[in-house]
C-alpha cells in the first residue's frame, strides 16, 4: 500500500467519529444559508483590483484560475452556503488550478477526506494579507482534537519574499470580499501528516528520529492512541553535533541509553499542543491565545520525563510583531509551528537541557567563568560527566 493511502486510512480511522467536523464548525458559526449556485467559469485575472467586492463564493466562482477549487468546494452545499452568506466573516486560502497538478490523489478517497481538505483551506474571521504578516498561525475549520474544542492551525511564514503557508504554499494575491478575504496560493494546503511521518520525512531530524527508535520512545510518539495531542521540540542534526563527538558517542552507545532516553523524553510534551501563539490545553480545554502584551506569558508543560517541566515563553521577534518561542529562557525555537495531525513540531537549533538546580548553579560558579561561557557558546560542547550530572534527576525519577 502506498504511503499516501496509508496516511488517508490512518486519518480516516482517527476521525471516524468526527466526519462532520467541517459542517458543524461552519454551521455553528453561520446561519440562514441559501442553496448554492452552479459553478461558473469566467475569464478574469487572479484578481480585479477595481471590481466591487462580492461574496467569497462569487469571487471563487468567477475566477478562471480557481475553477478546480470551485468544483471541489461546490460538492458541499453547506460550505458553499457559508461562503455565500453576506454577514459571515471568513478567510479562504484558494489553490490555483496549477496547484492541483502538483499533487497526486488516489482515485478512491472517501468523501469526508475531500471535505476535510476543503475545510482546511478556510477558517473563521476575515484576515487580510497585511494582517497575515503578523500571524504565526491561523485557524481552519478542521477539528484538531476529539473534543471539538479546537480547530487545526495553519502556520504562516512571512519574510522579504512574501507570505507562505505551512512552509509550502506561497501567497500569490489577495482580494477582499463582503464576507471576508480570499487569498490565492500556489499549492494545496494538504491535511497535516502525523508526527511520525514528519519526523521520518524531514532530513534534518535524522539523529533525533534514530534516538527515539533506539530508546523505544518512537512507539509512544507514533501511537496516537496514547495521546490526544503532543508538542515535540525536535533538535536538528546540527543541534546534536553541537554537543560534541564524545557526548554523542556516549549517548548513542550502550552505556548511554538511559541518559539518551531521559534527554529525548525532556523534548516531548504529551496531551498539550503549544503553537507559538496558541495553546491547546490538555484534554477538554479551550484554546488559549498567548498574549504578547502580557508581562508574563510563560507556559509550563509536563514532559515525558515524568515530574520535569519545560518553561516556554512566546516573545516578540526582533523583526516585528511575529513571535518566537523561548524554552527555559535559554533556547529559542529555530523553525516553529510545523503543523502535524496530532499536535505540533518545533525544530530546535540546540538540544534542550534541564534547568540547573540551585546546588548545581553554585557548582557551576566554582568551576569558573570559562565553563559557563564555553557552554553558552557551545565551544567544544558539554562534557559527558556534566551531561550525566544534568540528566541524573530525570533518570532517578524514571
Amino acid at each position: 500500500m502506498k504511503p499516501f493511502a496509508k496516511r488517508v486510512i490512518f486519518q480516516a480511522s482517527r476521525v471516524t467519529l468526527v466526519a462532520v467536523t467541517v459542517s458543524l464548525a461552519v454551521q455553528t458559526y453561520l446561519a440562514g444559508w441559501k442553496k448554492p449556485q452552479p459553478v461558473g467559469i469566467d475569464s478574469r485575472p487572479i484578481f480585479d483590483e477595481k471590481a466591487t467586492p462580492q461574496t467569497l463564493w462569487d469571487e471563487i466562482q468567477q475566477n478562471a484560475n480557481l475553477t478546480k477549487f470551485a468544483k471541489l468546494v461546490g460538492e458541499f452545499d453547506d460550505i458553499v452556503g457559508g461562503l455565500r452568506a453576506p454577514r459571515a466573516q471568513l478567510t479562504v486560502y484558494a489553490p490555483t488550478n496549477e496547484a492541483f497538478e502538483h499533487e497526486h490523489f488516489p482515485y478512491d478517497l472517501p468523501w469526508f477526506y475531500w471535505k476535510f481538505l476543503v475545510g482546511y483551506h478556510m477558517g473563521k474571521g476575515g484576515i487580510s494579507a497585511e494582517a497575515l504578516r503578523s500571524q504565526n498561525t491561523v485557524s481552519s475549520f478542521v477539528n484538531a482534537d476529539i473534543f471539538f474544542k479546537n480547530q487545526q492551525r495553519i502556520s504562516v511564514q512571512s519574510n522579504s519574499d512574501g507570505i507562505t503557508f505551512n512552509f509550502r504554499a506561497k501567497l500569490l494575491g489577495s482580494q477582499p470580499a463582503v464576507n471576508g478575504h480570499l487569498h490565492v496560493v500556489d499549492r494545496l494546503l494538504m491535511l497535516p501528516d502525523s508526527t511520525a511521518d514528519v519526523l521520518r520525512s524531514t532530513a534534518t531530524f535524522g539523529i533525533f528520529r534514530q534516538g527515539l527508535i533506539d530508546t523505544g520512545l518512537a512507539e509512544v510518539i507514533n501511537d496516537t492512541s496514547t495521546h490526544t495531542a503532543q508538542t515535540v521540540f525536535a533538535p536538528s542534526d546540527a543541534a546534536f553535533r553541537k554537543l560534541g563527538r564524545k557526548v554523542n558517542a556516549f549517548l548513542f552507545g550502550p552505556g548511554g541509553r538511559a541518559y539518551l532516553k531521559a534527554l529525548l523524553s525532556y523534548h516531548v510534551v504529551s496531551n498539550e499542543t503549544l503553537f507559538s501563539d496558541v495553546l491547546f490545553p490538555t484534554k477538554n480545554g479551550e484554546q488559549i491565545v498567548l498574549d504578547l502584551k502580557s508581562a508574563s506569558n510563560d507556559v509550563s508543560l509536563s514532559t515525558l520525563a515524568r515530574g520535569h517541566e519545560v518553561s516556554v515563553r512566546s516573545v516578540r521577534h526582533t523583526s516585528g510583531d511575529r513571535r518566537v518561542l523561548s524554552v527555559n529562557d535559554e533556547w529559542e525555537v529555530s523553525r516553529p509551528d510545523i503543523v502535524v495531525m496530532d499536535g505540533v513540531v518545533h525544530e530546535m537549533a540546540d538540544v534542550i537541557l534541564p534547568r540547573i538546580m540551585d546546588g548545581e548553579d553554585q557548582l557551576e560558579k566554582q568551576r569558573g567563568w570559562w565553563s559557563i561561557v564555553s557552554r553558552s557558546l557551545n565551544v567544544g560542547g558539554i562534557t559527558v560527566e556534566d551531561l550525566m550530572e544534568r540528566l541524573q534527576p530525570l533518570i532517578e525519577n524514571e
